[in-house]
């Protein structure tokens, strides 16, 4: 039995997956590597799980780039923790940079409530407590979901030195797009909290009326801000309209 088992969802070719070759160039060998092509990463990390030969679980995004070291790092906290995430960088210094706030937790280990599927590890049995990822939600959002059902069992603990190199997006418009899908989930998510139609309508609303989303720090950041933040009203908008029509 491999001492970690690797699940990396993406619909690529194995010889072109990032992550897949930076971890063979890696001197830690006790490990395999699950390929998963289903239709969603939720899917995909679920059938990666059922599919694991190791009780130690490293999810791992297609183009995430951990550094040497990375999988000794993290079987040695998951002998203590049941829960690990790490340190994420976008690794251009680019005008993306400025939107990855998200990603920074720290210069000092501690527990958290959140995690990324680009960088996160975790024991089998962390499944069995909390349950699988929610496969009804494709991508977006999917982590916090699970995070907060994770909470109820066990802490997350993020060590800055698991370090994975991660781009957020490629270009503005990526930036733009991955904002429109990732708020398509949001209605979903507001429905399993139970907030009420008129409230979502209201916090829909919001987003776009609410001039600071429209503030940047030079004429590119203000673009760019003011493209996504649209694009956010225009995805949670959308999914609203198509949870309604679901309803009916």
């Amino acid at each position: 039995m491999p001492e970690l088992s690797v699940i990396v969802p993406t619909l690529k070719p194995r010889d072109e997956i990032e992550s897949v070759a930076r971890l063979e160039r890696h001197e830690f060998t006790d490990y395999e590597v699950l390929v998963q092509d289903e239709n969603s990463a939720t899917k995909a990390r679920n059938e990666g799980i059922r599919r694991a030969s190791a009780e130690k679980l490293v999810f791992l995004d297609d183009d995430s780039l951990p550094v040497e070291g990375y999988l000794e790092r993290v079987s040695d906290l998951l002998e203590r923790e049941a829960v690990v995430t790490g340190k994420i960088i976008h690794p251009h210094n680019d005008v993306i940079e400025r939107f990855t706030s998200h990603y920074d937790m720290g210069s000092k280990p501690r527990y958290v409530t959140r995690f990324w599927g680009c960088n996160a590890a975790c024991r089998k049995e962390v499944f069995d407590d909390a349950g699988m990822w929610n496969e009804a939600i494709t991508w977006g959002h999917e982590e916090k979901e699970l995070a907060e059902r994770i909470l109820n069992h066990y802490p997350i603990y993020y060590d800055p030195e698991l370090l994975v190199y991660h781009v957020y997006a490629d270009s503005v418009v990526d930036y733009w797009r991955k904002q429109y899908k990732l708020e398509l989930q949001t209605p979903y998510l507001w429905e399993q909290d139970g907030v009420p139609s008129s409230r979502q309508y209201f916090r829909t609303l919001q987003t776009v009326v609410n001039p600071m989303n429209y503030v940047g720090f030079s004429p590119k950041h203000t673009l760019v801000r003011s493209g996504g933040n649209l694009m956010r009203f225009a995805g949670r908008a959308v999914g609203i309209a198509r949870r309604s029509g679901a309803e009916e």
